[in-house]
Parts: C-alpha cells; structure tokens; sequence
C-alpha cells in the first residue's frame, strides 16, 4: 500500500511538472553571439531571435541603450545614447534584423535591450545586456565565434503599467519593419564622428601652436641639422595650446631620434631629445666600464642572455636598462645612469636577490672564519682545480623557444590581471624573436626593428600597430581592451610559431 501510494505521488508530480512546462507563458530574447565582428563600411545586422508562448501577440515597450567608443591618437572617445518605442511580439518563434549602422573607421559599440509589457495586470521585463559590436578595418581582426546570449521574461515587482504598453498597431508585420533601430545608432555614431571631428581639428590647432614655438623650431632644427627628419608624429591635445608631443625622425642611413615633451599654454615644457649618436655615446661609454665588463662577464657565466634594452630621459639624466633572463626564466638587470651622457652609475640586480647586509650575522662570520683556516691550511682541491681548468661548453640560445615562452607568459599574466606586463611580455617576445631572427645589435630598439624591416616578408604595418600597442600600455598611456591584446597575442604568435 505505502508502494502503491509513493507512486501515485511521483506520478502527481511528473504530471505537475508536465503540465506547468507546457502551459507556462514566456518570451524569451536571444542572440547567437556575444561578440559581432564587421568591416569597416558593412551594416551591422544582428538577428534578434524571439519565443512567444503566449497564445497572441504581446505588445510592450522597448528600451535600448546604446554606447560607441573609439580610439583616436591614443585617447578614448565614447558616447551613449536611450530610446523608447512600441513593440510587439508575435505568437511563436520569430526573428528580426536588427540594423547598428556602418561605420567608416574602427569603432566598438554596446547594446543593451528591454522589453517590457503587462499581463493579467503585473509587468514583466525580458532584457538582454552587452551585445557587443566591434568595426575593424583588417580581415584577420574579425573574431566571430557562436556563443548564444538569451533572456527569459520575469515578473516585475510593485511596477506601474506603461501607456505605451496599451497601444495597438495594425499589423505584427508592419510592427516588425518599424522597429528597425538604424536610425537611432547611425545618428549615434554621427554625434560620435563629429566628436572625433572636433578632436581633430583641435589637435590640428596644437601642431600649429607647437610648430610655431620658438623653443620647439631650435630643437626641432637641430636635428634636421643632423640629418633628421621626421618620420612618425604623436600628438595629445588637451587644447589648441596644451598637450603632449612625441615625435620620430629618422635619417638616411635609418638611424632614428626622439622628441618628446609637453607645452602648457604655449610654452615648451619637460621636453626630452635623443639620436641614435646619442645612445651610441652612452652604449660605448658604458662598454668602456669596468664594473659593466665585470656585470657582463657574471651574467653570461651564469647563462644568463640579454633580452632587451631601454634608453628612458627624464630631462638631463639617462637610464639605460639592460634585461637579462636564464634557462630557468629568473631575471636580471644592470642599470647604467648617465648625467649629460656622462656615466655616473652602475648597478646590477637578480631576481630574488637579497641585500648583502643581510648575510653579515654572527653565524655567517663564524663559518667564514672556518671555511678560511681550512682553505689557508689545506689549499685549493685538486678537483676544484680541474674544474677550473676545463672550458664550461655552454648551450646555444635557443630563441624561439625563449620568444615562444614569453608569448606564453604574457597570456598568462593577462588572465591574472597583469595586463601592463602582460603587453611588456607580448613586445619582448617579438623584439627578441626578430632580434635574433635577423642577427641584428641585441641593444636594438622597436624603431630599428621597424626600419630593418621594411623589404621583409614579415606584415610591417602588423608589427607596427603592435609595438605601438605594447609601448602605449607599458608606458600608462594607454590601458588597452580585450580586443587590443587579442590582436597583439594574434600578431605575436602568428610570427614567433612560424618556425
């Protein structure tokens, strides 16, 4: 009896759970991306995919809000706009096309959609967030991957009905055609055109400005003098007569130099100039040094390999900082400081080192004092002696393993959040890979690289963007985007694996 009645209460509830899975009224809002990829120049359509089990038409109201950002000359420009219209949902499965626009250069747009009606007088609201668009300008940029998006109705709490849910329109089709959003993004994205239009105008004003100080022509004339010219142009302008510079120049034999500072109302300040002579002067300064020559010689013994140099100016001083890195991945680095080209300092750090001081104990010196009467009593080992005596065959730097790695460390670090040293392992990868490639100076930088480059097989203009790219949020300029490091990882690994 008691099996008789365990049955008859599954049973109860099986057809319970039938009938409330049949008879339960929903819509439901689905997308089958996340992500959407188009050209620059291509409309932007996405289907809205839409499930009505009630047995009619449901008529609401749908909100959108949507947000464009783009880049230009490193800066972020976004915008965001609302609406509001009437809407209906068919009986069924139905899907419409939803048109964001086109846009002629690269942009990000972000869509987020409501629907919300009232049934047996409770409101009910079905939303679907972050659809996100991206306008590219390159075929290899595109990343469309199937990964669906969908949103169920709920019920909305202590929620007034709208007016606008009550009005009726003629036919669900004709509904369908007027609720095509193409309008509403194409008059976003011009507000966002005519915002980077008026970027660009006062970025034009601030070159002239700057070009026409006193200061900037002595310095700017002093490097045409030497041969310069200049080669690439970076300007943030924060007015027509303040903002920052950093300029390139280049001359015939490819050598390069740098020109950067800031100007505050008109007036030159905190600017930085260096050429290839100079850093050639410090780099032959710093190669006569003993204590260098001493670094040198303990981090190659050690089967430590160099791995990248910087040259960072903050005005009259200099720090050139050579990156070392073993087998075992640990890290050195020597540091050179240099006053008006005159080397001052030099210092070399290892990873995990830890200062001497903290090894002069009283157990320390008591086991030295040991260690000496034995070493002044007994003499050298003979063993330590033929150790000595035999020539340490050291492997051979194997770099595209080494490239390969950092890659794989700079992936690692963005999925911890370390997204600055993230782009530093990406651009370390590529310098050291075509480095060594090429068997260019291991003290070259991004610009030489480039140049060196130029009559290569490799994608110069590729390279380019992901130097700048990695050099941007190295340096807090920039902070980059998901889409950014995808595209730099990409441009990185399709180089460094394909040997």
């Amino acid at each position: 009896m008691k099996r008789i009645t365990i049955f008859l209460v599954i049973g109860f509830l099986f057809c319970a759970v039938l009938f409330s899975s049949v008879s339960a009224e929903d819509i439901v809002f689905s997308v089958d991306q996340n992500e959407y990829y188009f050209l620059t120049g291509q409309q932007a359509i996405v289907p809205l995919h839409m499930n009505n089990t009630y047995e009619k038409q449901i008529d609401g109201k749908l909100t959108y809000a949507i947000t464009q950002t783009s880049s230009q000359s490193g800066g972020q420009y976004s915008s965001s706009n609302s609406q509001s219209q009437s809407f209906s949902v068919p009986n069924g499965n139905n899907s419409i096309q939803i048109n964001f626009g086109r846009s002629d250069q690269p942009l990000t747009l972000s869509a987020d959609l409501e629907f919300s009606f009232t049934h047996d007088d409770k409101t009910h609201i079905v939303s679907l967030y972050d659809i996100i668009i991206h306008f590219v300008s390159n075929q290899s940029q595109m990343n469309n991957q199937q990964n669906s998006q969908q949103s169920s109705s709920e019920e909305i709490k202590n929620a007034e009905p709208s007016s606008e849910n009550q009005q009726q329109s003629n036919t669900p089709q004709e509904k369908l055609q007027n609720n095509q959003m193409s309008q509403d993004s194409q008059a976003l994205k011009d507000q966002i055109e005519q915002q980077m239009a008026d970027e660009q105008q006062q970025k034009e004003a601030f070159e002239d400005n700057l070009f026409d100080n006193q200061e900037f022509q002595k310095q700017h004339q002093s490097l045409q003098d030497q041969g310069y010219n200049i080669s690439q142009k970076q300007l943030d302008a924060e007015s027509n007569d303040t903002g920052s510079f950093n300029l390139s120049y280049e001359n015939e034999q490819g050598e390069t130099a740098s020109f950067k500072g800031s100007m505050d109302d008109g007036e030159l300040t905190d600017f930085q100039k260096q050429t290839a002579e100079d850093r050639q002067h410090m780099m032959d300064a710093l190669n006569q040094s003993e204590q260098f020559q001493t670094y040198q010689q303990q981090l190659e013994d050690e089967g430590y390999n160099q791995t990248d140099i910087s040259f960072d100016q903050n005005e009259n001083t200099t720090k050139v900082k050579l990156s070392y890195e073993n087998e075992e991945n640990k890290t050195a680095t020597i540091t050179a400081e240099f006053l008006d080209e005159k080397l001052e300092d030099v210092r070399l750090s290892k990873e995990n080192d830890i200062h001497p001081l903290l090894w002069i104990t009283p157990l320390f010196v008591f086991v030295l004092v040991i260690v000496l009467f034995i070493y002044l009593k007994y003499g050298k080992n003979k063993d330590e002696e033929s150790v000595d005596s035999k020539k340490i065959m050291k492997k051979p730097f194997d770099y595209k393993k080494e490239a390969k790695r950092l890659l794989i460390a700079a992936e690692r670090l963005y999925k911890q959040g370390d997204h600055k040293m993230a782009y530093a392992k990406a651009g370390q990868s590529l310098r050291l890979y075509l480095s060594y490639e090429y068997g260019l100076k291991k003290e070259v930088t991004n610009e030489d690289i480039l140049h060196f480059l130029k009559d290569k097989r490799f994608p110069y203009d590729e390279i380019t963007q992901c130097f700048e790219m990695c050099s941007l949020v190295e340096f807090a300029k920039y902070t980059g985007s998901d889409h950014d490091f995808k595209q730099v990882y990409s441009t990185v690994r399709s180089i460094v694996s394909a040997s």
